[in-house]
């Protein structure tokens, strides 16, 4: 999260990517039709205890191990948790850094920074860092479809990325024919892209082919079960593990860490 950063709408470019629909031969974005997204509620499964002290801005499982990306200067991180939010690694971040999304790619775990430009790679299990890679403007929320790297920087764009960094296409999104910005906190699951939105109780479920938001989660269950002790303790935090299908779900310096099914469409 951070202060909103406004970029341009416009569809993604250079390359047909996967998942990512390219302008057409007009270097236009192919009309699409407006639609109302449908609303769900995720079923609880179970909870498990989160830390308070964790400002959590990233959430990524690999395997069965939970990866988690802490902010606010001073105070950063990056966690290795197992699969019922017990933490084995905490590594603090150094000075004044002010820590973002994550993401998994190619082996490699992608951190991301607020205003500090820069993206720390990570060999793993180990979290050595590897390399520091640079882009510009915020960094805000972080995922991988794979093959690339989908990063927020707090507006309405969805910026495609490779594994250098550079931006190979980016994704204009749209709730009801309306720009969503303030996207935050990523994750690609079952062929979509889960977003957090800063100081929402929704979870957005956006095609990555047209940007059009298609679903949304409600999370006020989850959020009265927290009663978040400050406004800052927003909802915040998507992973999904791929093996039993579920997602599990936190906040900002929230107590609790919800293992949740959202239902498939």
């Amino acid at each position: 999260m951070g202060k909103l950063f406004t970029a341009a709408t416009v569809c993604a470019v250079l390359l047909p990517l996967p998942g990512i629909v390219a302008c057409n031969g007009k270097n236009e974005p192919e009309a699409e039709a407006i639609i109302t997204p449908a609303r769900c509620l995720p079923r609880i499964i179970r909870t498990l205890p989160h830390d308070t002290a964790a400002f959590t801005q990233g959430l990524v499982f690999n395997g069965e191990t939970l990866y988690e990306s802490t902010g606010l200067q001073h105070q950063s991180s990056l966690r290795a948790l197992d699969a019922n939010g017990v933490i084995h690694t905490n590594r603090p971040m150094s000075g004044a850094v002010f820590a973002e999304g994550c993401a998994v790619c190619a082996g490699n775990l992608y951190q991301l920074t607020w205003r500090e430009r820069q993206c720390f790679v990570y060999a793993l299990p180990g979290l050595t860092c590897i390399d520091t890679l640079s882009y510009t403007g915020e960094g805000w929320g972080l995922t991988s479809n794979g093959i690339h790297l989908i990063m927020s920087n707090g507006s309405d764009t969805l910026y495609v990325r490779d594994r250098r960094f550079s931006i190979m296409g980016k994704i204009p999104v749209t709730r009801e024919g309306k720009p969503l910005s303030k996207l935050n906190e990523l994750e690609f699951a079952r062929g979509r892209i889960y977003a957090n939105v800063w100081f929402s109780d929704y979870i957005f479920e956006i095609n990555p082919r047209s940007g059009i938001v298609e679903r949304i989660i409600d999370c006020g269950e989850l959020v009265v079960r927290e009663a978040p002790t400050s406004d800052d303790c927003v909802l915040n935090g998507i992973a999904y593990h791929s093996e039993n299908g579920l997602f599990y779900l936190t906040g900002k310096k929230w107590k609790n860490m919800f293992v949740v099914e959202i239902p498939v469409p």
